[in-house]
């Protein structure tokens, strides 16, 4: 089916510089070839000459196989983040395309050096045994992937489950698969044709033939490369051959040695030679016609028959693909986390497409499964917005710097201060130094050493601001909010230190939590008229949210110390149903639980307690959350106090 204007809109934001660049820097990383480039095409393939990677993110239209990506959902145990967003089902698809390029790139041998062998004497030759060399090359890939990197083998597990889904219905046979693709030569009509004095009328002996061999070679990448799918026995006719070579294609992608690969799609091709039609005028039905019209088209520009030289690496493989080391079937949870980990990452950087894009709402969404919180968020949808950029505020802020000018340019040239003050720092991925970072273990290059270095400027701090978005904080408090935080994002941006603000709040008698980005790490200068937009309705599920703030800071800021300052009023509360209400004593046992894990784990949090003179139960309440809270009396006083922590967190450092 053609694709809708909104689908083609969709394809045409993704094949952004934007996007390619990402994927081509990653490529690059990958191969360790910093000549690699890479391009997007709309031709329905991707190939590799062994330097130049080609892609198209809508090859088959599976971002738009709502069916097949459900399927691949289920089968890898995830919600439907993938099938209800094309954006990340062309993610998705094109970063594993990636990975499978360019591990041919690596593994694999340019130009092949069949091509020069005397088999090769024909179009229709050449064809065989280059669809025989890429079933084997795919399998062996694949096989390296997941063997030698710990990051690979979830993509190239959704890629391949995704193209067997987007195949549509999946015939119980071959027989049903080649009638439903048009062929009406079955196996049975196949086999009774040899049979001597028999009723069935004669079909061209060519066109059996490269049925025959169109079967087999379909049976084998099943077999090879679709191992969870039950392929079944082959059609009688085929059997001899599945027979004699099935050994042949699994030792084969299996082996570590380029060569020695081409070897064995030279034995297997010798095999299977009696299949291969004589002559390339051979008087052939439509349909299968267009299935070599088909192999044509997906080799013909591919590496088979590139001018780029190349040797593959020679490696050792211990396991394929949906295998372990004993060829049993696997699908390990642990990739399914970390697929999950990755979707997260592509949708910031959906996020960042569209900003760059132009002054576009993007959304995206999270749930229970996306953070380790507790079963008391369960069927919790959080929406994430980052706002249409609404300039209508301009006079309004100018306004309020204007008002508060001296108090910026003082508090300003405060911080700029400690900003001159000598602060130690850690500089990684180094061949030597002080100490070993953990996460730089896997680096090939054995850069895993940290140094500690002296520097005079900015100390490596970073700040997020999660706003309380709710109805209590109507009036004079959100608008000392808006104050408050102008000043702090004018100081901040002076001083170059990274920053976000986020509002949060809670939708009554619905699961769902909405937070605006109204101003993030790394954003346009004219975000900050949003700041004007922060608004006071609903409740809070302050656990929840804290959990998304963690991964939002560690995503986006780059800075070694990472600061969340909560701003709130009071208690977390939100009603929705009785088994997912969220109100004193227990949200505040939730939250405290979720602030203990999160400062454990290297983000610290301060509390801002926004009570009156005459109570003081904001502070008290937060003070049975977070560790360090500073009760603020009066609105008036609010910014100030914010400036001194800040100030102080400069000063001292993190404690």
């Amino acid at each position: 089916m053609p694709l809708t204007t909104e689908q083609k809109e969709i394809l045409a934001s993704f094949q952004s510089d934007y996007t390619r660049t990402i994927e081509e820097q990653f490529a690059q990383i990958l191969t360790e070839r910093s000549d690699v480039r890479l391009f997007f095409i709309n031709e329905n393939r991707c190939f590799t000459d062994g330097k130049n990677i080609t892609i198209d993110p809508a090859e088959r239209e599976l971002f738009t196989d709502k069916m097949a990506l459900e399927r691949t959902e289920k089968y890898m145990n995830l919600n439907n983040e993938v099938s209800s967003d094309p954006w990340l089902a062309l993610k998705l698809q094109t970063r594993a395309s990636n990975i499978h390029e360019s591990l041919h790139i690596l593994y694999s041998n340019f130009p092949f050096g069949f091509l020069n062998d005397k088999r090769a004497s024909s179009e229709i030759r050449i064809l065989v045994l280059s669809h025989l060399s890429n079933i084997i090359e795919d399998a062996f890939i694949e096989a390296a992937g997941c063997s030698l990197y710990d990051n690979l083998e979830q993509h190239l597990l959704w890629n391949r489950i995704a193209l067997f889904y987007s195949k549509a219905e999946i015939p119980d046979t071959l027989e049903m698969k080649f009638e439903e693709a048009g062929i009406k030569i079955d196996a049975k009509a196949i086999h009774n044709s040899f049979k001597p004095d028999n009723d069935i009328p004669k079909i061209d002996d060519d066109a059996i033939k490269f049925a025959k061999l169109m079967a087999f070679l379909n049976f084998m990448t099943f077999l090879l490369l679709y191992p969870f799918f039950e392929a079944g026995s082959p059609p009688g006719p085929l059997l001899e051959y599945v027979d004699k070579s099935k050994s042949l294609f699994f030792e084969a992608s299996k082996c570590g040695n380029a060569v020695k690969r081409e070897e064995y799609v030279k034995n297997i091709f010798d095999i299977i030679e009696p299949l291969i039609p004589e002559s390339t005028n051979i008087n052939l039905p439509s349909s299968i016609m267009y299935l070599m019209e088909d192999l044509k088209s997906n080799y013909s520009n591919n590496s088979t028959f590139c001018s780029n030289t190349s040797i593959g690496k020679e490696v050792v493989i211990t396991r394929r693909l949906f295998t372990d080391e004993n060829d049993n079937p696997v699908l390990p949870e642990s990739l399914r986390n970390r697929l999950k980990g990755d979707i997260e990452n592509f949708l910031l950087e959906k996020g960042n497409t569209y900003i760059l894009q132009g002054n576009k709402q993007v959304s995206y969404f999270y749930d229970f499964s996306n953070f380790d919180c507790s079963n008391l968020h369960r069927n919790i949808k959080l929406e994430v917005i980052k706002p249409k950029i609404n300039r209508n505020f301009k006079r309004a802020y100018q306004n309020i710097i204007s008002k508060y000018r001296l108090a910026i340019n003082s508090y300003s040239s405060q911080i700029s201060q400690f900003l001159k003050l000598d602060v130690e720092e850690k500089e990684s991925k180094n061949t030597f130094g002080n100490g070993i970072s953990s996460k730089y273990l896997g680096d090939t290059k054995k850069r895993f050493w940290y140094r500690k270095i002296i520097n005079q400027g900015i100390p490596d701090i970073g700040f997020l601001f999660l706003i309380d978005g709710s109805a209590s904080m109507e009036g004079e408090r959100i608008g000392g909010i808006i104050s408050a935080m102008v000043i702090i994002h004018e100081i901040l941006q002076n001083n170059n230190i990274l920053h976000s603000i986020v509002e949060h709040r809670a939708i009554y008698d619905e699961p769902k939590l909405i937070h605006n980005i109204i101003v993030d790490f790394h954003y346009k200068n004219d975000e900050k008229y949003n700041i004007l937009s922060l608004d006071a309705k609903e409740g809070t599920r302050e656990g929840f949210s804290l959990y998304w703030a963690e991964k939002h800071i560690k995503n986006n800021c780059s800075s070694e110390y990472k600061v969340i300052i909560m701003v709130s009023d009071g208690a977390p509360a939100h009603t929705c149903d009785d088994s997912l209400d969220y109100t004193p004593p227990v949200s505040i046992k939730d939250t405290a639980e979720a602030a203990k894990k999160i400062i454990k784990r290297g983000t610290s949090i301060i509390a801002l307690a926004l009570d009156s003179s005459d109570d003081d139960t904001c502070y008290r309440q937060l003070k049975m959350i977070y560790p360090h809270v500073v009760s603020c009396v009066d609105i008036n006083k609010f910014t100030g106090q914010l400036l001194h922590i800040i100030s102080g967190l400069f000063q001292r450092g993190i404690g």
